[in-house]
């Protein structure tokens, strides 16, 4: 799938390079990125959808492990931490149909988007008859994307020196990555005085992905507000927040040719 997003990608590029509009009237801008990523606001909604769903899946894991323990349970305490990081780069080629004063521009960018998301937690459960259940755990998942992206784009007011723009697009991406994570618990039976210790880790390449089927290609949504300011006649600094399958703040430049 990413062969015929590249395909596309190449001849939209000199689609819009031979159209005589771009030519006779257009002006072309090229600009280079670069921002940080991460999941925002949404890292305490996955917090709190993680909680309940640990919780509820270590209880019964603990219960199918140690039927004996039913209905002996009293208190269970758990702590989870999720953290989000990431960084953008990219290229862009960008017409403004209009020309110089033109308003809406399409453009065309090849990105390179790293996203790690971390995730570190403990929980302890307490039995009537003092056994008792502690562990910890953490997990890592990083995913490395390229990928090609079609944006359209609106500057308001663009014949002013410092303006704000709006920003819309799609991009299809190739994935690689891998999910590590790694846990170790103890259980402390206190009928027999004995306890029991696990550790488990392990390590997942995201490439398994690309063999299932139907074929799974990332896409990525692109919605962004920002600000552009013009240096001179050709060369603009912008800087923009929005959304990038997370949330993403970065800052360009970008010269006229």
């Amino acid at each position: 799938m990413m062969k015929y997003a590249a395909l596309i990608f190449l001849i939209t590029c000199f689609s819009l390079a031979g159209s005589q509009v771009a030519f006779a009237k257009g002006e072309w801008e090229v600009s280079l990125h670069y921002g940080s990523w991460n999941l925002s606001l949404l890292e305490s909604y996955l917090e709190g959808v993680l909680e309940d769903t640990v919780a509820d899946e270590l209880k019964e894991a603990i219960i199918a492990e140690h039927p004996e323990k039913s209905g002996l349970e009293e208190e269970y305490y758990q702590d989870l931490s999720l953290d989000s990081t990431g960084n953008n780069f990219g290229v862009e080629m960008r017409l403004y149909p209009a020309g110089k004063e033109g308003s809406f521009s399409v453009g065309l960018s090849l990105e390179k988007t790293q996203m790690e998301v971390n995730l570190e937690g403990s929980a302890s459960y307490q039995f009537a008859d003092e056994s008792y259940f502690e562990g910890s755990g953490s997990s890592k998942l990083l995913i490395d994307l390229i990928s090609y992206h079609l944006s359209l784009r609106w500057d308001m007011v663009p014949s002013g020196r410092l303006h704000p723009y709006f920003g819309l697009g799609l991009g299809l991406a190739s994935l690689t990555g891998y999910l590590y994570y790694e846990a170790s618990g103890e259980f402390y039976d206190a009928a027999t005085e004995e306890s029991e210790f696990e550790l488990y880790s392990d390590e997942i390449d995201l490439e398994f992905l690309e063999d299932l089927e139907p074929k799974i290609t990332p896409i990525i949504v692109q919605l962004n507000l920002g600000l552009k300011l013009r240096i001179t006649d050709d060369f603009h600094f912008l800087i923009d927040a929005g959304i990038w399958n997370g949330f993403l703040v970065r800052g360009s430049v970008a010269y006229r040719l």
